[in-house]
């Protein structure tokens, strides 16, 4: 099987946010901005309305649109150029042959994307025959995802997935699972009521394993399967989807551990390799801590990437990247908002770094802890976190940098806590690995107050900032980190606080 370095996740649609005419160039900056990069392979998102029974068209058949005044202006521009005869997701396509780089149709498997806006050119009319067939309270968007216990909708994706993969001549297909991962009505893993549902998506996967090898056959070529998974295999497994019994069944070459709509730092690469024996294993995020929020910083992303390259990961995965794929001289300024397009993006540098532990292995970083909830696969206590009166709480952060062999390297370490409530640095301390990092250091000061609440310059980061008397600073020696595991814990002498945000920032020389 092919050894990927970063896989990048386009939404197809990103490409037409521009002003009109959209022109070949526009579709093809999809893939040529990428070439030459580290970036080889491709996931192009599929139009919902790319299926139609018995309808043959040019290019795909998008969504019978409404009349409706607020059509969204992207749909418009994309509705303009294919009506000129021709096929932007079959261009993009064979651009990526030409550079190179393999292509894999994208299908979401239960997205709600302005499922609250009536007519909105997004949302096939299949929807609205189906309205019946939801999940119900509990989902995204009023639980508006189709349950994926009544056959009418897995006949329905499985149809996408059959004309996506019969219509254009694709390396695979990925099943994103991430927009969203809802497909039963909601219980929980005491309860049962969701992953008891776990064999009808596994007997889906099983149809749609025997259509990719169906189409290989006739194309004298195997044709890969991928699925994206938002968190973890034991979050997964709550939602109805058994990676593993997948794995064992042979029905799945490859697994992508992501997020949606948040970006969380935390993926256990390696456990999650033991138990998908076969299967090659990717892992990334979303482009953004919360929605909308501050996007992650260029920095953040190579500690991302060095992390999951330490614990074995085959490669990279990138959601919502996308300003390579975008002429920004013709950006609407109505896009020019946080979390997605804007001045200062690094995704064009992301593409020539995150592939490599050679190329991050003395890159400055920027490590997090993850803003997300506790979980029985992540015991750890997530951000924010309450430190009791006179108690303390442990975290946990995960380093992918060989501190010990590039220690003569490191400029500087810093670690650095945030509090929403606290700015008297005489209430807490900070330890490292049971190291005390406010009581190390004679010559140094109890804790410093920094002239900028941020590490590194984050360009794309929007709102108002931490008070920098609420930010406690502090310098680490290499000795006292290591790579792995690390735990840092946050003691209250006296009154209790919360503490928001812990970074640790790696400053190589030169």
């Amino acid at each position: 099987m092919k050894q990927r370095s970063i896989i990048v996740n386009n939404d197809f649609y990103n490409i037409f946010q521009v002003e009109p005419p959209v022109t070949d160039q526009d579709v093809y900056d999809a893939v040529d901005k990428m070439a030459g990069t580290q970036v080889d392979t491709l996931f192009l998102l599929v139009p919902n309305g790319l299926t139609k029974p018995g309808k043959e068209a040019v290019g795909p058949d998008l969504i019978s649109l409404y009349e409706h005044p607020e059509t969204d202006p992207w749909i418009r521009n994309l509705n303009a150029y294919s009506e000129q005869g021709k096929d932007p997701f079959q261009m993009v396509l064979e651009r990526a042959r030409q550079h190179g780089i393999e292509f894999f149709a994208s299908i979401r498997m239960n997205d709600t994307h302005y499922l609250d806006q009536i007519f909105n050119p997004w949302v096939p009319q299949f929807y609205y025959d189906n309205l019946h067939n939801r999940v119900g309270a509990g989902g995204s968007r009023g639980g508006a995802e189709f349950d994926y216990r009544v056959s009418a909708i897995r006949d329905y994706m499985l149809d996408m997935i059959k004309e996506a993969v019969r219509r254009y001549d694709v390396d695979g297909i990925e099943l994103d699972c991430t927009r969203n991962c809802m497909f039963f009505p909601r219980g929980d893993l005491d309860s049962g009521l969701t992953p008891e549902c776990a064999p009808i998506f596994t007997e889906f996967m099983r149809q749609v394993r025997n259509t990719l090898d169906e189409v290989g056959k006739e194309r004298g070529r195997k044709i890969e399967l991928c699925v994206t998974i938002p968190g973890s295999l034991h979050h997964a497994r709550g939602e109805g989807l058994d990676i593993p019994v997948w794995a064992q069944l042979g029905l799945l070459d490859m697994l992508c551990l992501s997020t949606p709509f948040y970006a969380d730092f935390d993926r256990d690469v390696a456990d999650t390799k033991l138990k998908v024996p076969g299967v090659q294993v990717y892992a990334g995020c979303d482009r953004n801590f919360e929605w909308p929020g501050r996007a992650v910083p260029l920095e953040t992303y190579r500690a991302l990437a060095m992390n999951y390259w330490q614990q074995g990961a085959d490669g990279i995965y990138l959601y919502n990247v996308m300003i390579w794929t975008i002429d920004a001289a013709r950006l609407p300024a109505m896009l020019l908002r946080h979390g997605g397009q804007g001045e200062g993006d690094c995704d064009q540098q992301l593409m020539n770094e995150l592939g490599d532990m050679t190329t991050l292995a003395q890159l400055d970083k920027l490590y997090l802890i993850s803003h997300s909830g506790e979980a029985a696969d992540k015991p750890y206590a997530a951000l924010p976190v309450t430190v009791p009166a006179g108690g303390e709480v442990t975290l946990r952060m995960r380093i992918g940098d060989d501190i010990v062999g590039n220690a003569k390297c490191i400029e500087s370490i810093q670690l650095q806590t945030i509090s929403s409530d606290c700015a008297d640095y005489g209430n807490y301390t900070i330890k490292l690995n049971t190291v005390d990092l406010a009581r190390q250091y004679a010559f140094a000061a109890f804790a410093e107050t920094p002239k900028n609440p941020l590490l590194f310059p984050e360009p794309n980061r929007t709102g108002v900032l931490p008070a920098v008397e609420k930010v406690r600073r502090h310098p680490v020696r290499p000795i006292d980190l290591h790579t792995g595991v690390n735990y840092i814990t946050i003691k209250s002498y006296r009154d209790a606080l919360t503490i928001t945000d812990v970074e640790l920032a790696i400053h190589y020389r030169g």
